[in-house]
Formats: structure tokens, sequence, C-alpha cells
């Protein structure tokens, strides 16, 4: 059985263009837009508050719970994301599980999730696509200075914050590596595909994946 509408799951290092390919491919496809759960600004944040940080690197318990603290109290509307009960769920566990039953909610209604590790989370959603955007460090730190008009220190300074943080929430909740190739079906250098035709590349490879799907099961269907 097809489900009706789409699932996207989109990775993106800093400056790869996440933010700007995600929603215009949730728009195009019909579907919601989930953003990420570590914005730029809450991983300058965190790298501001490094006991949040460590945190996610200490013994899970109080440590995990501390920092899930920290986003319950930055706001669920920012993650997108119902908050946990911190005082009854204490271990990590428990909030990957919280985590996945609201990913995979989405997923049923059709949905494109930037970041989240959400390409880890479904990765066995037989309709997922999921995608990594990437690109040489400096053409990233270059991309981001000309589209975001920042100056070459912010930007390397973001793109160390941000970067860290999301490869620490991935390593630390999922155990892997998010810019690991074999979590994603298409990677592309956002630094040298202009940032809209990744939109429509990704836009027809969902198309792609489901006319396939409508060619059949006949044996000799994908020879």
């Amino acid at each position: 059985m097809r489900p009706e509408k789409p699932v996207v799951t989109i990775s993106a290092a800093y400056g790869a263009g996440g933010g700007f390919v995600g929603p215009r491919v949730a728009e195009r496809l019909g579907v919601t837009f989930w953003d990420r759960a570590i914005p730029a600004s809450v991983a300058a944040d965190l790298a501001e508050r490094p006991e949040e940080v460590l945190a996610v690197e200490n013994e899970l318990g109080r440590g995990l719970s501390h920092w899930i603290s920290f986003f319950s109290a930055s706001g669920a509307v920012w993650t997108g994301i119902p908050p946990l009960d911190v005082e009854s769920h204490h271990d990590e566990a428990a909030y990957k599980a919280h985590i996945a039953a609201v990913l995979r909610r989405a997923a049923q209604r059709g949905a494109v999730i930037l970041g989240r590790g959400a390409a880890i989370v479904l990765a066995n959603h037989p309709w997922a696509l999921h995608v990594r955007l990437d690109g040489p460090l400096e053409a990233r730190i270059a991309q981001v200075m000309d589209l975001g008009g920042l100056d070459e220190h912010t930007a390397r300074r973001a793109q160390h914050h941000t970067d860290t943080a999301r490869h620490r929430y991935v390593q630390r909740l999922y155990h892997a590596d998010v810019a690991d190739h074999r979590l994603y079906h298409l990677w592309i250098d956002a630094t040298a595909v202009p940032l809209a035709t990744c939109v429509d590349i990704i836009v027809e490879a969902v198309r792609g994946k489901d006319a396939v799907r409508r060619l059949g099961t006949g044996d000799d269907a994908l020879l």
C-alpha cells in the first residue's frame, strides 16, 4: 500500500543550504516541513553553556535529562516536538522513543524533516527518501558568507559550533556519524549544485521512487 504523502529526510552540514532547500521541497510536495532540532542559534547557545554539551557526553541518567531540560526550557515550539516529561524520563531510551514516536507519526502524514537524526529514526520506512546536503568546508563557509551576509570570522565560528552540536546529537543519541554516506539514498554537494536545483533533484527523486514503485512487482520489472 502506498502512502498518499511522501516522506523526505534531509541532513545538511552548516552552509549547505538545508534551511533553504527543506521548506521548498515540502512546499513542492505538499507536505509539512519539520525544522531542525538544533538551529544554528541554539548550537551557539550550547557552545556558550559547555555544561549542557558535556551533559550529552557524560553518563546518561541525570546528564541526559539535564540536557533535555535545556531543550524543553527553550520551548517545544522551535523543536516542533511535544516536550518530554524529564522528571519521569531520565534515560536515553525514553528520550529516543519519544522522538521516534513523534517522527513516525509525522511520516504517516507525509513530511520533509530536516535534521533530528531522522534518516536513522526512519531508516526502515518503506517510502522515505533520505538526503544529505554537504560540500567542502571552505565552499560551505563561502556560501554562507555570500547568502547569509556573514563575515568570515562569524561564519567559521557558527560552522564549528553548529556542525559540532549536530554531530554530537546524532552520535550521542544514535551512536552514528551524521556524515556516514550509508545513511542516505542521495548525497548532493550543495556548494557545487545551485540550491534551487537541489530542490528540483530531490523532488524528482521522490517522484521517481513513486513511479518505480508503481511499475509493479514482476521479476523483470527492474532488470
